[in-house]
């Protein structure tokens, strides 16, 4: 692990840039020794008690004054890091949050890395590492539903489900284990069918978590929707539409739209990734025809494709063309302009029946029906949204882990119903509890916790 337990780190914790107040946060077992080194108030840190704030100045080694601040004292073991912890709440900005730090570091803490306070909370056993990770959720959720799934993990929702599937885990493999290591005269070894029952069990847990992940991701990671369509079907009204302000340029001359234009809309508590994208014809030019690619480029890597047509005009064969070149499955057609009249055609407005997700008729230029698109990109791309679902999966860290204990159950159960040996029913049993304990930190290799706390902001 990179932290050292030993040193007393700081950090600004608060963004940077102009604000009301700012936090420089200090960790470890010199933190009280240190603030009083440069606090000047009215009584010495060390004699308060822990959980209170007071009032005072920091000082510079020459008696100069850095700012005026609040200097809250929180004492070990009941801190975030478990460490001794004094929080300096100076005035706003960038330079005097900047000038107490380096006060502090001057006066013998170290700066501290990438998600080092967090990670000692880890060590120490303050939180798991589902907890920890989802500290980095709550900082970065950009919808209501992604900040109530990080909410809900940090509370421990996640890490209880997982520990309790831990101790089904544990005691079917101790269960085997015992059979392989104690003779079978002074232990009853289970018998076939209740090792498969204990492993069906565990299964049906881990299959109840991963049966919504693909929405959990989204509503971490969001998703793409990428709009196309020939060029004049109104792409770049739709999405400016949607976002309810002018995003793309919007003229009456077809090929407006050179590039791929990306922006967020929050749909249903997830964020969704629009992206208008270059009419699809024969280009006139090399920029026109760079965009075409671009927009074919988009269309193969989004999550759902939106085939923009003419609901008053109906489809032509260039329509009829884009379409043959888009993902059926994944790819919702809309009829545009319907405030021009609505041509006859059906659902897909004329577009061949290729099982479309689904079809939805608007106008971008009154707004009728964008409600009812937005539901439908919604069901599409992400399902049914359940109300008040406390666990959501939305690592792809912890599903690929979730997947490989399945996986091991699934060769535990037939190795018992081939008749093998218990020793391999047992290997097979604690590669699962193994894979689960990289969830939590248990069994995660020192890389990826790593990886995991270089991705937080320094002061976290």
């Amino acid at each position: 692990m990179r932290a050292s337990p030993g040193d007393t780190i700081a950090a600004i914790s608060t963004a940077v840039g102009p604000g009301a107040i700012a936090i420089v946060r200090l960790a470890g077992d010199r933190a009280i020794e240190i603030a009083d080194a440069v606090f000047r108030g009215s009584r010495v840190l060390r004699d308060c008690p822990t959980h209170t704030v007071h009032h005072g100045r920091v000082a510079d080694a020459d008696g100069r004054e850095v700012d005026e601040v609040l200097a809250t004292v929180l004492l070990s073991p009941n801190t975030y890091t478990g460490d001794d912890i004094v929080e300096f709440g100076c005035h706003g900005g960038a330079l005097p949050a900047r000038r107490v730090l380096e006060t502090l570091l001057a006066a013998g803490a170290r700066l501290a890395r990438r998600g080092e306070f967090t990670e000692r909370a880890f060590l120490a056993g303050r939180l798991d590492l589902v907890q920890a990770e989802a500290v980095l959720d709550i900082i970065t959720a950009r919808t209501r539903l992604g900040l109530e799934s990080a909410l809900g993990q940090l509370e421990g929702e996640l890490s209880g489900r997982l520990s309790r599937l831990r101790e089904t885990l544990l005691d079917l493999r101790a269960e085997i284990e015992a059979a392989v290591d104690v003779p079978e005269d002074e232990i009853e070894p289970p018998g076939p069918a209740a090792i498969v029952a204990r492993a069906d069990d565990a299964r049906a847990r881990v299959e109840e978590l991963l049966s919504r992940c693909d929405l959990g991701v989204a509503v971490r990671e969001g998703i793409a929707v990428a709009i196309v369509g020939k060029p004049n079907v109104g792409k770049s009204s739709l999405m400016n539409a949607l976002l309810r302000r002018d995003r793309s340029i919007v003229t009456a001359l077809p090929g407006t739209t050179r590039d791929a234009i990306e922006e967020f809309l929050h749909v249903s508590g997830v964020p969704v990734r629009l992206i208008d994208t270059a009419g699809w014809r024969e280009a006139t030019d090399a920029a026109e025809e760079a965009g075409v690619e671009r927009a074919r480029a988009a269309a193969a890597g989004a999550s759902l494709v939106a085939l923009v047509v003419d609901a008053a005009a109906g489809v032509d064969n260039e329509d009829a063309a884009i379409a043959g070149a888009v993902d059926p499955a994944r790819t919702i057609v809309i009829g545009n302009k319907l405030d021009l009249g609505k041509a006859p055609g059906g659902g897909a407005f004329g577009l061949d029946d290729r099982g479309w997700a689904g079809a939805a008729s608007v106008s971008a230029l009154t707004g009728e029906g964008l409600d009812d698109l937005r539901r439908l990109i919604a069901s599409v791309a992400l399902g049914e949204i359940p109300e008040g679902e406390p666990v959501l999966l939305t690592n792809v860290r912890h599903i690929d882990a979730l997947r490989r204990v399945d996986e091991a159950l699934v060769r535990a159960a037939r190795l018992v119903e081939r008749g093998s040996p218990p020793e391999l029913v047992a290997i097979e049993a604690r590669e699962a509890t193994l894979a689960l304990g990289e969830i939590t930190g248990e069994t995660t290799p020192e890389d990826v916790l790593e990886r995991i706390f270089e991705r937080f902001c320094v002061g976290k």
